[in-house]
């Protein structure tokens, strides 16, 4: 046993340990081992800027299990991947450099791509490590390797020849900031400030309408008005149909509608989807101005006029104009940026409409949920483009019955995914028009009488680039590439696939692993991707092998700012996580991860840092204490069982705290079994605070430090036990504080082997239960806090002599004279007497100067 320093140095400590954790490859996950292995699959960081404390916050929770894991014997695959390419990372550099992507040659803008995602990686990698993420850094991915494109690649393919992916011309959500159609689950609801616009539209009849077709123009003052109400006047050139319920179309049969100022005719169409109660019971079906717009457009077979551009412009290019042409003039060729674009084009319209007097009433200001890209934030469009789709809406049902054989903890956390899948309404647009990002694997024939066919590459061609690289077989000439990229989802979807190295065994880099590692035993991630990166990866897997792709999630709660508020730059209460730990050290940042509950949000709290501190101390100087008398043990001890069988732990007091140590061990490995990682921290702390700490070796310290020939046995038996439990706490408290838990360790128990070793942690089978001993150690402990209190509202010493009288039933008095002269000495009890007199334990003291009684 190595001497202790006087105090403990976290910061030189922490690193030192970082280093040789590394260098000896403690957490390397063993591919020829026999042992059974655990796969965790974590979630790779977005190259998206700097990390915060939400990140570890969420990945030490994650650590937690991955060292517990380890030290019950598995073999634990934990690796680490970053998700650097796809919008977010485009993002991030346009904001770096000051620029925007599309001012720039693809090959220049990503090459600035790579050069930042690497600076990046560094910046990440060197906070988990600090934080100690038991990660086995061999195992590290990107998302934009060559092997990742490759893997990302080999997904497509075997969804594509299973007719599982598609391409076609869809009205999708476009986000005309970032130039790019995006995924439902890209989309957030904000609520902005709008206007309610009642306008008249025309109606005319059969008659008038074959007038029209026959050259007469209509006179606006002498059709028959009804009313709409609309909060995006701007679209009426792309009014499509004037939509009425069931119950009010008797009343328009045989009529047609006209649109305000542009005159278009447009049929009446009748469907229930028409609030009678809400506007005027009358909807005009734009193309498109929201979801319901394109379920109308496609149920009725109704006409398609695209009036917005991708910038969110009013353009007319692409519709027939009616001769309502100064119009068109008045309002096209907008070319501010989009917002303003539209605000501009929204303004003009509505002027128009008063000047001519077709407004029913003055607009209304409203506030209302507007639908805005979750990356950029503008306000998104919705525009007919060509994009790739991966199926779901197909699959929903079965979606769902995956989601529910996955075990979710917290179990109601399922609930959201279902409900996520049960509001689906479109399939998962995979493509992105931008530049850094996995390519699909497409080119489309120029060969004249195929124009226009899909062409794949090889499996041995992998990873492709389409537009540098060839179909085989095809000259430059005769092929057009794909110019879209993946959305990033569409590869971090794979992310156990990308670490067993497969997607099925004919698109494999390493068949035989991915046996050995997918599915995967563990998923954690924070709760407000579930309807992303848990959602794609469900789909990915049952899609590519029907099956789920790990058996368990850990859903984690965000980080809140001190007033529980979220954390934004904007607001100033942004904390960042690298000095924090240099302030407080990695043990305490992570012993305040560990009281946060499963899927609960947690606010940081400078005060838990404090507790978490005060536990590291204490840890220390207990230790320091606790194991002065070590030396006295000539041979390192096999089990508390055996010792208590073999008559080497004899004393009732240490059998009650080895019980209670017994059953803190199985608490604790209960609670991890099903990752309630803060009940299993909670009840390690109470057994090391209350139990060791304040009671067992303050009620023990005389015995270990007599040294008379008499009382060698039962001096013996206090080092032995505290030598078990000690080891045993060190252990408990591993996962959660790792480097003063393994300074300790190294120090007094073992300098050759890491505590995170596999199978290094307590088993319950070698300690013992005994419900005999715990009744004396229950009630020795009653009569010790009832001497303390009464010493301390006397203000004075525990240490102050006293003649004791203890009032107990006889049961009681019996078990309390087998730790006698424990309780003599702990409490300074020149003489206990007891008094045979009631079932509650009572306790009074008599000092030289009076008495004293409760």
């Amino acid at each position: 046993m190595k001497k202790l320093p006087k105090k403990f140095d976290d910061k030189s400590t922490e690193k030192k340990w970082q280093e040789i954790w590394l260098s000896n490859g403690v957490y390397n996950w063993d591919s020829n081992s026999k042992k059974e292995s655990y796969v965790i699959d974590t979630p790779p960081p977005t190259i998206s800027g700097s990390l915060h404390m939400g990140h570890i916050f969420s990945y030490t929770q994650t650590d937690f299990i991955a060292r517990y894991k380890r030290m019950r014997g598995l073999n634990v695959f934990y690796p680490m991947g970053f998700d650097d390419n796809g919008l977010p990372t485009e993002r991030l550099v346009e904001k770096e450099k000051k620029t925007k992507a599309h001012l720039h040659s693809r090959e220049d803008f990503i090459k600035m791509c790579n050069e930042t995602v690497e600076k990046y990686r560094v910046e990440f990698r060197d906070l988990f490590r600090s934080i100690a993420l038991s990660v086995d850094w061999n195992q590290e991915y990107h998302t934009i390797s060559d092997e990742v494109r490759k893997i990302s690649q080999m997904s497509f393919l075997d969804l594509y020849n299973k007719k599982q992916a598609y391409r076609t011309l869809e009205p999708m959500f476009w986000d005309p900031a970032d130039q790019t159609a995006i995924a439902q689950a890209e989309i957030e609801e904000k609520e902005l400030d709008s206007f309610e616009n009642y306008i008249f539209f025309g109606l005319i009849t059969e008659e008038q309408e074959k007038q029209h077709q026959q050259g007469k123009k209509i006179n606006w003052d002498d059709i028959e008005k009804v009313e709409i109400m609309t909060t995006r006047p701007e679209l009426l050139p792309a009014c499509v149909a004037l939509m009425v319920h069931p119950d009010d179309v008797e009343k328009y049969k045989g009529k047609k509608a006209v649109t305000p100022l542009f005159q278009a005719i447009v049929p009446i169409v009748a469907d229930e989807a028409v609030q009678k109660d809400k506007g005027t019971g009358v909807v005009m079906c734009c193309t498109f101005g929201d979801e319901q717009d394109v379920r109308w457009w496609k149920q009725h077979k109704l006409g398609l006029k695209i009036v917005l551009n991708k910038f969110g412009k009013l353009d007319f290019s692409q519709i027939e104009k009616t001769d309502a042409h100064e119009f068109y003039t008045a309002i096209d060729g907008k070319k501010a940026d989009h917002q303003e674009a539209n605000l501009s084009a929204k303004k003009t319209i509505t002027k128009l409409l008063e000047e001519n007097n077709l407004t029913a009433k003055e607009k209304k200001p409203i506030k209302h949920m507007v639908k805005c890209a979750e990356r950029s934030g503008a306000a998104i469009e919705i525009i007919p483009t060509d994009q790739w789709f991966i199926r779901v809406l197909e699959h929903k049902e079965a979606l769902k019955k995956k989601a529910n054989e996955c075990n979710w903890k917290p179990e109601f956390m399922v609930k959201r995914i279902e409900q996520w899948i049960d509001s689906l309404s479109w399939d998962w647009c995979i493509s992105r028009q931008r530049y850094f990002g996995v390519p699909f694997p497409i080119w489309y024939s120029k060969r004249a009488g195929e124009e226009g066919k899909i062409l794949l590459p090889k499996i041995s061609q992998l990873p492709v680039n389409p537009i540098t690289d060839l179909p085989e077989g095809y000259s430059k000439d005769e092929v057009t590439p794909d110019l879209d990229v993946m959305d990033t989802w569409a590869t971090s979807s794979i992310s156990p696939q990308i670490s067993s190295k497969a997607i099925t065994k004919e698109y494999a880099i390493d068949y035989d692993r991915h046996q050995k590692l997918f599915p995967a035993d563990l998923r954690p991630q924070a709760h407000e991707i579930i309807r992303t990166w848990a959602f794609y990866t469900i789909v990915k897997a049952h899609l590519h092998e029907n099956t789920i792709p790990w058996k368990n999630l850990m859903i984690s709660g965000w980080c809140l700012a001190e007033d529980k508020t979220k954390m934004s730059k904007s607001k100033g209460n942004v904390v960042t996580p690298l000095a924090i730990i240099e302030e407080n050290s990695a043990d305490v940042v992570r012993y305040w991860a560990s009281t946060s509950r499963l899927g609960a949000d947690t606010a940081f709290s400078r005060d838990v840092l404090k507790v978490g501190k005060k536990l590291v101390n204490k840890l220390w100087n207990a230790t320091k204490f606790a194991s002065i008398h070590f030396n006295l043990i000539k041979e390192k001890p096999t089990t508390a069982k055996e010792y208590i069988e073999k008559g080497l732990i004899t004393e009732p007091v240490d059998k009650w705290i080895i019980s209670s140590l017994t059953r803190t061990i199985a608490k604790a490995t209960e609670e991890l079994d099903v990752y309630e990682y803060s009940l299993a921290r909670l009840a390690t702390e109470e057994f090391f605070w209350k139990d060791f700490c304040d009671n067992y070796l303050e009620i023990a310290k005389a015995r270990t430090y007599n040294d008379e020939p008499q009382n060698q046995q039962s001096r013996l038996s206090a080092i032995y036990t505290i030598y078990f439990c000690l080891n045993a706490i060190l252990k408990l408290f591993a996962p959660f504080t790792p480097h003063i838990t393994e300074e300790l360790y190294s120090h007094i128990f073992d300098e050759n082997n890491s505590i995170h070793s596999q199978g290094n942690w307590p088993d319950g089978s070698d300690f013992k239960i005994d419900e005999e001993s715990e009744k004396v150690g229950k009630y020795a402990v009653e009569i010790l806090e009832q001497i303390r209190k009464i010493k301390a509202e006397a203000n004075v010493s525990i240490k102050k002599p006293t003649i004791t009288t203890i009032s107990a039933n006889a049961e009681i008095i019996s078990k309390l004279k087998q730790v006698e002269k424990d309780l003599a000495n702990v409490t300074s009890s020149t003489e206990i007497i007891y008094n045979n007199s009631g079932s509650e334990i009572a306790v009074s003291l008599k000092f030289i100067e009076e008495a004293i009684a409760v």
